[in-house]
């Protein structure tokens, strides 16, 4: 009895928050697609994916001010980022190689999603191919390159503490994480929105504050 009784008491906790997520949902969404369309890159222009890979690197593991801030020296020294310089940002050394290995100039366009590929797919490449990218982090970069669009989500820290009632990040397995991206997708098709934008306003609506992604040059639209 006292097992049904708390079972109970955690379906009708998650009721509650998915439904002042949808509150906030209406609420903000013309804010973040407006948001989105800010930071949709041109994927024709190298330097805007450039940005885009480098702080999917950063930003794992890491505070996003902190990423921010690191993704502002490495776009400056692309190709020849500094370890010692990169741990000042807070970052590991280990950041540093991966941003260096990205390729500098129109070869890292090879690194969008192709007409063939879905986002799915897409996501799976950039993991094996782009150092220093999970699962989590190569469907943020794949969301990225496609904010207004991209049928993935991050599930990071805070959207497992949402949907799995994790305390930290943990690695999930893909069965897991297409289950929480799975939720995250009705939640997005009851707002009309892309899974990503569903997903940042989840993030945002959990964090209690608004990240408007606007890191990127050009961005400022």
């Amino acid at each position: 009895m006292k097992q049904q009784t708390f079972t109970s008491l955690l379906e009708h906790s998650f009721r509650e928050r998915q439904r002042a997520i949808d509150r906030y949902c209406v609420q903000h969404r013309d804010t973040y697609l407006g948001m989105a369309a800010m930071i949709q890159p041109d994927v024709s222009n190298w330097t805007q994916v450039y940005s885009r890979a480098a702080f999917a690197i950063l930003s794992a593991n890491a505070r996003f001010q902190d990423a921010v801030t690191a993704l502002a020296y490495v776009n400056r020294h692309k190709g020849q980022v500094d370890a010692d310089t990169l741990v000042g940002y807070r970052m590991t050394p280990d950041k540093a190689e991966w941003c260096n290995r990205l390729p500098v100039g129109r070869p890292l366009l090879a690194l969008t999603r192709q007409d063939s590929e879905t986002y799915h797919d897409h996501r799976l490449r950039l993991k094996r191919d782009v150092l220093g990218l999970g699962l989590c982090k190569a469907s943020f970069l794949t969301a990225l390159l496609d904010p207004l669009n991209a049928d993935v989500a991050c599930i990071d820290t805070h959207m497992q503490k949402v949907y799995l009632g994790n305390t930290g990040f943990r690695s999930l397995s893909m069965t897991t994480y297409l289950g929480v991206e799975a939720k995250v997708r009705k939640v997005a098709e009851r707002h009309h929105v892309s899974t990503f934008l569903a997903q940042w306003m989840i993030w945002d609506h959990t964090r209690g504050s608004t990240t408007t992604h606007a890191i990127f040059p050009g961005s400022h639209k």
